[in-house]
């Protein structure tokens, strides 16, 4: 038998101790609220996945069309914008737990209220009304952030979202499978079923487990007759440091882009292209597949080669192919297309994310996390009424031209005027 020497014995348990702490490093991400965020993101994902993907087609099989489609999601965003500013306020005077888990039970009855809808209308009047429930964004966001450290925020927001994204895939492919057997209507209205049930799961995981994170809260008691919370919210924006408003504009764009497009690939995809559902779903779930091998990787490579560098590349590379999809005329030909999208755009959130948090107290943490989602949900509330128009109007490829151009006016925001801090806040 050859014997092993003692210094190399010593090196390859060093080397074993050296990968074990490393997971256990990576697993750390996942103890407490984060963990807790993460399961009850991947259950309420799974009931989100089944429907949300066939959500236009369903809407133009009650009656409507893509000009009504994007008013609906205007007029859904609008209402967002209201609630993340009350959400922001709510998140640093009272603190995130309570208003998630008061959140979290408000949505489980809307799939079932989709399941009985028979007219666009209505089915229109409750998408707005559920965009009440996203009062507590600012707040689930706030406690993610709490919740890591600032050197590793990229690859924790991007772990948390790989993790809550993981059911999603299989989601969709019980979506597509219940449409495809059922008929649109009967497969969608099943759907909503399992989406309520899921909703309902995931309402109970916050509620038993999420922990307050908030230590010290803003001064002031808020009522109705004190609008002293509301006009300090307000003020932000002008005290906010250049890169900081800089961020916001920038990812303002790219999420006007995404609202030009995001409720109309599914109907390019079967009036133009041709696709089945089933192969609109398989596309959709390899895309979710892709998104969750690279975002871990994203995250990483953001944090040691810089947030910034990362999301210019992001906003530049994703333009092009937004336009090859409109001449995709094939399955093959639009998979490999979306697929190439992921590849491009996957990485842009979560820097985004993990770079504001850099430049932004704690204490002001829920009011600028509402600020930048109240001027995100009017971009893409603007991006969605514009895309529907020129959808309807001018030509199904308009809005992914519409997208292309906000891209690249975004990565040419980040390069002239965002900087990343020297000093990061905790």
């Amino acid at each position: 038998m050859k014997l092993v020497p003692s210094s190399r014995r010593k090196n390859v348990k060093k080397a074993v101790s050296d990968k074990n702490a490393k997971s256990q490093s990576a697993l750390s991400f996942l103890r407490g609220n984060l963990a807790t965020i993460a399961v009850s993101s991947a259950i309420g994902g799974f009931g989100a996945g089944i429907i949300h993907t066939w959500v236009p087609r369903y809407f133009n099989e009650l009656g409507g069309n893509p000009f009504t489609l994007g008013l609906m999601q205007f007029a859904t965003l609008i209402v967002q914008c209201a609630m993340f500013l009350l959400g922001g306020i709510i998140a640093d005077h009272y603190g995130r737990r309570r208003i998630i888990v008061l959140s979290a039970f408000y949505g489980i009855s809307f799939p079932l209220l989709y399941a009985i809808t028979q007219d666009w209308r209505t089915f229109a009047l409750l998408t707005v009304l559920s965009a009440l429930g996203t009062v507590s964004r600012p707040a689930s966001q706030a406690l993610v952030i709490d919740s890591i450290q600032p050197k590793k925020r990229t690859t924790g927001i991007a772990s948390l979202q790989v993790i809550s994204s993981l059911p999603v895939p299989i989601a969709i492919l019980i979506g597509a499978w219940l449409i495809q057997n059922h008929s649109l209507l009967n497969g969608f209205r099943l759907a909503c079923i399992y989406a309520a049930a899921a909703a309902l799961a995931s309402a109970f995981v916050v509620l038993l487990f999420l922990k307050e994170t908030l230590r010290s809260r803003v001064a002031g008691k808020l009522t109705f007759p004190n609008f002293n919370a509301f006009r300090s919210f307000m003020k932000l924006s002008y005290q906010l440091p250049t890169s900081l408003k800089a961020l916001i504009v920038s990812y303002a764009l790219i999420m006007f882009a995404n609202g030009a497009v995001g409720q109309y690939y599914i109907l390019y995809a079967h009036d133009v292209i041709k696709l089945t559902d089933s192969e609109w779903g398989l596309i959709v779930s390899l895309q979710f597949l892709l998104a969750i091998a690279l975002k871990i990787p994203g995250g990483h490579f953001s944090d040691k080669f810089g947030k910034r560098k990362i999301m210019i590349i992001s906003a530049a590379t994703c333009a092009p192919f937004a336009i090859l999809f409109t001449f995709s005329r094939s399955f093959v030909q639009a998979l490999i297309v979306a697929l190439l999208l992921i590849v491009t755009g996957i990485y842009y959130a979560p820097a985004h994310e993990a770079l504001q948090a850099d430049l932004t107290p704690r204490a002001m943490r829920g009011r600028i996390t509402a600020l930048w989602d109240i001027s995100n949900a009017v971009s893409a509330a603007s991006g969605a009424l514009l895309g529907g128009f020129l959808f309807q109007t001018v030509n199904p490829a308009a809005p992914f031209y519409l997208f292309a151009a906000a891209e690249l006016m975004a990565a040419l925001f980040l390069v002239s005027v965002v900087r990343e801090p020297v000093k990061k806040e905790v």
